[in-house]
């Protein structure tokens, strides 16, 4: 068995670190993006035209993004919100690809905001909130915003003591 197994160890480290060299791992956390570079290839095409190359956005006219966007998965409502924004839920990309770009967005971008037990999209999650595009994002935002804001006083660490 052990002579078994040392002719395997090198196949299995060959297979490992092509894993992590593909951006893939059994820890789907720590990559939750399968093409980084198709994911952003993604952004350029249907995100930064409006968001900017940096994620920035457009004061006053187009959120920023950039050591943002990851405030709003601390809720499952905010979680929602950013797939069912017109621009990600009619996007002319496959399900697939809008998780894929949305984790390499939130990854990338802000990942410093991202709560611990942030979970990676997936094609499924994506594919039944795009079918419910939000009709009026900016009350939207404006509501989660608010409501993430109010979890963060004092007054609610008091309440929940």
């Amino acid at each position: 068995m052990k002579c078994r197994l040392k002719r395997l160890a090198p196949a299995l480290l060959f297979a490992v670190a092509s894993l992590h060299v593909a951006g893939l791992s059994a820890d789907p956390v720590a990559y939750p993006v399968v093409d980084p570079e198709r994911a952003r290839v993604n952004y350029m095409l249907h995100c930064q035209g409006c968001h900017l190359p940096d994620a920035a956005g457009t004061p006053g006219k187009v959120p920023g993004m950039k050591d943002f966007v990851g405030n709003f998965l601390h809720s499952p409502e905010g979680r929602a919100y950013v797939i069912r924004v017109p621009g990600v839920a009619t996007a002319q990309l496959t399900d697939s690809d809008v998780a894929e770009l949305m984790n390499w967005l939130l990854t990338t971008y802000s990942a410093e905001q991202l709560p611990e037990s942030f979970e990676p999209f997936t094609g499924e999650e994506v594919a039944g909130l795009r079918k419910d595009p939000d009709g009026n994002p900016a009350a939207s935002r404006q509501r989660i915003l608010e409501s993430l804001a109010a979890d963060l006083t004092p007054e609610s660490e008091n309440r929940a003591h």
